[in-house]
């Protein structure tokens, strides 16, 4: 017994209590749970009657676009993003922002914009009726021409003409009935709180060290569904999964402080690994992402994640983590970790156009999350 004790000092010695790795130790544990996420989307827009259009966004304005009944279309002319994601279990699941794995529009704009645009429309087809009544009421004029009495009396009927007047009639009439049926289906469909809008998403992720040319390296390769995105608007967070459901053999998978995965039987007993630690001002924090996305990931030798570092710069409030960590778009969804490679946030907003007051949602809220 004296002997252990002996044993287990002379280690306490010679570790210090920490278990801090450096950031080179830890990028080379880590870097291989972090994913870049290509989401290719588009937004169908239910109306009441049942019927579906389909656009990519809005523009600056506000105004729709993209516009169309055609699905394929849609599809064709689809909206892309890129974000991080990084693996949080066995089972092929990760982690990133819900505005990467479902991108949210504001609703209520867009619907403005439809109404606007079913206002226009039915302005048009007014207009068009108009012209057309006019037309036929030509044509109907024109009728008493066709026929004459001559010297005699005897009546004369240029009955070709009159078919084709007919026929003319016949056509503006038809397309009267249409635009009349087209208007009717507006006034059905104009009410704001039937139209109903959701992201139509296709998702696929690439690995660091990887190669990757065209979107068909992610959506064909590694495709991904969305599993679980945050039902409270300020906690960005949602689960995706690789269809086969397995994570690559090798790949680091990020636990969170006191979840285990990060230390060993030493660190337990020590309290080396981080886990009773608090949060501290100026705490030493790193980030793993792909920041701008494969603009800065893609190099000869294939995409490549990227860490930075910062410090804590406000503890957080059970809503978010504010750091001094450098962070540009496509760094969404990142892990940051301590010193000790524990999941500490999740990246998902700057403050402003700076690039040194960022945000990451708390253990606290992920927590919550992954319970759900």
């Amino acid at each position: 017994m004296r002997k252990i004790l002996i044993l287990l000092l002379t280690v306490i010695a010679m570790t210090g209590c920490d278990n801090k790795k450096s950031a080179e130790e830890l990028f080379k544990e880590t870097s291989s749970g972090v994913v870049v996420v290509l989401n290719e989307y588009y937004y169908e827009l239910k109306l009441p009657n049942g019927n579906s259009l389909y656009f990519t966004g809005l523009d600056e304005e506000g105004d729709i676009t993209g516009l169309t009944a055609e699905v394929n279309e849609a599809k064709a002319n689809r909206s892309m993003l890129t974000g991080t994601a990084f693996f949080v279990d066995d089972k092929g699941t990760l982690m990133t922002n819900r505005h990467v794995a479902a991108p949210a529009i504001d609703a209520v704009t867009a619907r403005r914009s439809m109404i606007n645009i079913m206002k226009a429309m039915k302005l048009y087809f007014a207009e068009a009726m108009s012209t057309l009544s006019d037309q036929f009421d030509v044509l109907e004029s024109q009728k008493s021409s066709c026929s004459y009495v001559d010297f005699y009396g005897y009546m004369h009927v240029d009955q070709e003409r009159l078919a084709e007047i007919n026929s003319q009639q016949t056509e503006l009439r038809r397309q009267y009935n249409l635009l009349s049926q087209s208007s009717d289906e507006i006034d059905s469909n104009i009410d704001p709180e039937g139209i109903k809008i959701q992201a139509v998403c296709e998702l696929g992720i690439a690995y660091n060290d990887t190669y990757v040319t065209t979107d068909k390296d992610f959506i064909d390769k590694n495709p991904c569904v969305v599993t679980r995105t945050s039902d409270k608007e300020d906690v960005d967070l949602a689960l995706i999964q690789l269809k086969n459901k397995k994570t690559p053999e090798g790949a680091h998978i990020f636990k969170l402080r006191g979840e285990g995965g990060n230390g060993n039987f030493l660190d337990g007993l020590l309290g080396g690994n981080g886990a009773d630690e608090p949060l501290k001002i100026d705490q030493q924090l790193y980030m793993i992402g792909y920041n701008a996305g494969l603009v800065l990931a893609n190099t000869k030798q294939g995409i490549k994640v990227q860490m930075t570092s910062g410090k804590i710069t406000q503890l957080p409030d059970g809503q978010r983590l504010l750091y001094s960590i450098p962070t540009l778009q496509g760094s969404s969804g990142s892990p940051v970790i301590d010193e000790y490679g524990n999941l500490v946030a999740v990246n998902f907003a700057k403050l402003g156009t700076t690039d040194n007051f960022n945000f990451g949602i708390p253990e606290e809220r992920i927590k919550e999350f992954l319970k759900r």
